[in-house]
């Protein structure tokens, strides 16, 4: 039998669920489509459910906006209840994404719901169930934000619908909420963050076969990456996705000016029309290939055009092809003529080629052809039956230090008579007498003559040079240089510049580092360590170095401070902590050296170093528990009793008895040159596209003479995390709590702003967590 509710004519079933059924019908009072939200009967003796039913009509009636789904009549026929609401006929998100949307169309969507939102939060409603399936699209494709089921007030007390119940749907839901606690609607931003990286991605960040599993994901995971195509979302999402509410966009206004400002900084299209599986490593280094093929081809193709006669000597046979597609008519200067030969090369290669026009293949083609015009033809110049071709050779990528100076030719074009065009000369390396290599063949392409030169004089201006003299320790230990082709020499001139020296000996442990040449000779010194086989027994020198020194430990003096800060909710109430006795903590943060010496004895696996560098940096891709295993070894070592800070000690050496935000005062700005983070540090090892540990000890200590306790990575403490101090020991002592299962990480690091390093900020991840961010230190009883 045919649904049958007075004022309406049921056309036909749209979707059915667990709680309703939805019905396409026709209000016949003013003749509107509309869909019809029927209640299961069945579940009309379950006062929450039709709470809930009634609630989304309460709610969304007092909610205007036309990113939000409108709600046109509700009531109660014999034992059903139904809601009449906007009938959007164009799908889901959820159903858009198994056919794929473009990075514009993501951003609009995402705008649009913020939109809606940011209306829902002032009215003083939290969605709370924001997921692909509840964005629906009308016939203009415009979103809207449907199902206010379990919308609550932002003032209402309860945290949860029923006791012992968190509401939402586990892939999608906040930090904040998964724990049950009082959400307002940065949790809604963080789960269209979700929906955003899923809608980029096609895949959910955080998965697990358990609720559990994904909430404690959601808790303490790192904020995934988005694929390369999608690099310039990336900060939009990072703030999405904070952990703390504190780091989100506050309100969707904020996140909707962001993605304005960066709409407005990109003036040509953010994303490829490349599918995230075309950006595979297979697929990328086809189309490098590819790209080096097409350049050696259009090479070989020139040095084919080469003919020889005696009248003429060397000269290019004219090609209409090769002129229309690489040159320029007349003189232009090299700039705007490399300008010129891209633009040209791309054209040309996408007509051949439409695949190619993909963005990522494109951008490889483009910085394959022109890495290969600067190593091989610096300097072209025009080419015409009555001109000829001007090489400059790969000499002049000493100024990149690609090459050795000894190479460098300027090779001067030549005027034969008056009146006629400039006649360029194409340097080709030979073989000179000294075996370098540094001799050029000038061979005059109009009138045949060939002359051998030497670099030295073909140079204008002397290149100044100073001398490299790597010490090491043991001696005969190799030493290379990793960014120029030259082999290391003893004493070997190079100009100024940076130079990325390593340093290995069969036995030792290989050691990295970068070196600065300004104004005078430089010669640095290396001690490489004996290397530790996985099992092999330490020797007694080893053992007595670590039992005589072990990590560099500062005395702390016993005193009190006021833990915590007012304005920041997890770090209250402030409180005041004494700490009874002095104890001792570690210089540095504890680094490679120190760790990989207790891993190789220990049978560990070497953490990664995600290729930033092992020795004086501070370790990391650690978990809680490899810290605490760290130091229970040191102390059976040394005999003496190392064990991970607690954070009542960790806050009160990281303050050095100021009462500032930060050590060094209130002003964030005075962050720069004190810590490493990756904004407003200043740091030389952040970058456009992330931000790296530096080497412990690169930046001034505190009062108490302890390095990084601001920046670099954050670190490791033995207390249980509580999203308060009610119930934190006054005396320093750790908070340990029953199944615990996030512990405290405190400091900051590389990846966080500088507001992020106050010496009060705190943070949390599950024990099992391991980061390229998260590393730690150690105390020692007195």
């Amino acid at each position: 039998m045919a649904l049958q509710i007075p004022g309406y004519r049921v056309v036909r079933k749209i979707n059915q669920g667990g709680m309703s059924t939805v019905y396409l019908a026709i209000q016949i009072s003013v003749g509107r489509v509309v869909a019809l939200k029927v209640m299961n009967p069945q579940l009309n003796n379950d006062p929450a459910f039709s709470e809930r039913f009634q609630r989304e009509a309460t709610i969304v009636g007092q909610l205007s906006h036309p990113n939000i789904v409108a709600i046109y009549d509700i009531g109660r026929h014999e034992d059903l209840n139904y809601i009449a609401m906007d009938y959007l006929p164009n799908g889901s998100v959820h159903d858009r994404m198994s056919t794929g949307l473009t990075g514009e169309e993501v951003l609009r969507v995402i705008r649009e719901v913020a939109s809606a939102l940011d209306h829902a939060h002032e009215k003083g409603y939290v969605h709370r169930d924001i997921k692909p399936e509840n964005i629906l699209f009308r016939t203009d494709n415009s979103a809207v934000l449907s199902d206010f089921g379990v919308a609550r007030g932002v003032s209402a007390n309860s945290r949860m619908t029923h006791v012992g119940t968190v509401v939402g749907t586990p892939h999608y839901m906040s930090p904040e909420q998964t724990k049950g606690n009082n959400v307002d609607g940065r949790s809604d931003l963080y789960s269209l963050g979700i929906v955003f990286y899923e809608m980029l991605t096609g895949s959910l960040p955080y998965q697990g076969e358990e609720a559990v599993t994904i909430a404690l994901k959601h808790i303490s995971a790192p904020i995934p990456k988005l694929p390369l195509q999608y690099l310039a979302y990336q900060k939009i999402l990072d703030k999405l996705l904070a952990k703390d509410p504190e780091q989100r966009f506050q309100r969707g206004r904020d996140l909707i000016q962001a993605i304005d400002e960066l709409e407005k900084n990109f003036h040509t299209p953010l994303t490829s029309s490349v599918h995230p599986t075309d950006l595979t490593v297979i697929a990328l280094a086809r189309a490098l290939v590819n790209a080096t093929v097409h350049a050696l081809r259009w090479r070989w193709n020139k040095l084919r055009a080469l003919r020889w006669s005696p009248e003429r000597g060397f000269y290019a046979r004219p090609s209409s092809k090769i002129t229309e597609i690489f040159f320029n008519e007349g003189q232009s200067s090299i700039h705007s003529q490399r300008t010129q030969i891209a633009t040209r090369v791309n054209g040309a290669l996408d007509e051949k080629h439409t695949h190619h026009k993909k963005l990522a293949v494109g951008f490889l083609l483009v910085v394959a052809l022109l890495g290969l015009g600067v190593w091989w033809n610096k300097g072209l110049q025009d080419i015409s039956p009555a001109e000829t071709i001007a090489t400059n050779s790969a000499a002049n990528n000493t100024t990149n230090n690609t090459s050795n100076p000894a190479q460098v030719s300027n090779t001067q074009a030549t005027t034969p008579f008056a009146g006629a065009q400039p006649v360029a000369t194409a340097a080709l390396p030979m073989a000179n007498d000294s075996g370098d290599g540094s001799a050029m063949a000038a061979v005059d392409m109009t009138s045949g003559n060939l002359a051998v030169e030497s670099s030295a004089a073909a140079s204008s201006e002397p290149l100044i040079t100073f001398a490299l003299q790597v010490k090491t320790v043991p001696a005969q230990a190799r030493v290379r240089v990793l960014n120029i082709p030259e082999r290391y020499q003893p004493g070997m001139q190079l100009p100024p510049g940076s130079y990325h020296l390593e340093v290995s000996h069969p036995g030792y442990d290989m050691q990295r580092s970068w070196v600065e040449i300004t104004d005078q000779d430089l010669s640095p010194s290396f001690t490489l360590n004996q290397s530790l086989k996985p099992g092999e027994a330490m020797s007694s020198e080893l053992v007595a170095a670590i039992k005589s020194q072990g990590p560099e430990m500062v005395r702390i003096p016993s005193g009190s401070f006021l833990m915590g800060h007012k304005d920041t909710v997890t770090a209250m109430p402030v409180h005041k902590v004494t700490i009874n006795k002095a104890i001792a903590m570690s210089k540095y943060e504890i680094t490679f050296d120190d760790y990989d010496i207790f891993a190789q004895a220990t049978n560990r696996a070497l953490p990664s170093d995600n290729r930033w560098g092992r020795g004086n940096r501070p370790v990391i891709n650690v978990n809680f528990e490899d810290a605490r295993a760290y130091a229970k070894w040191l102390s059976e070592t040394t005999g003496k009793k190392y064990r991970l800070p607690t954070e009542a000690e960790w806050e009160y050496v990281a303050r050095a008895n100021s009462k500032s935000l930060f050590w060094w005062g209130d002003d964030v700005k005075d962050a720069a040159g004190r810590a490493n983070c990756r904004r407003g540090c200043n740091s030389k090892f952040s970058g456009l596209f992330g931000a790296k540990t530096a080497p412990v000890g690169s930046y001034p200590a505190n009062a108490f003479g302890i390095y990084d306790t601001a920046g670099n990575v954050a670190e490791w403490v033995e207390d249980c995390f509580a999203d308060n101090y009610n119930l934190h020991p006054k005396n320093g002592q750790a908070l340990l709590i029953k199944n615990c299962d996030a512990r405290v990480v405190r400091g900051g690091s590389a990846k966080d702003n500088a507001e992020r390093l106050a010496s009060h900020i705190r943070d949390y991840h599950h024990a099992e967590i391991f980061d390229s961010h998260l590393g730690f230190r150690v105390v020692m009883d007195l």
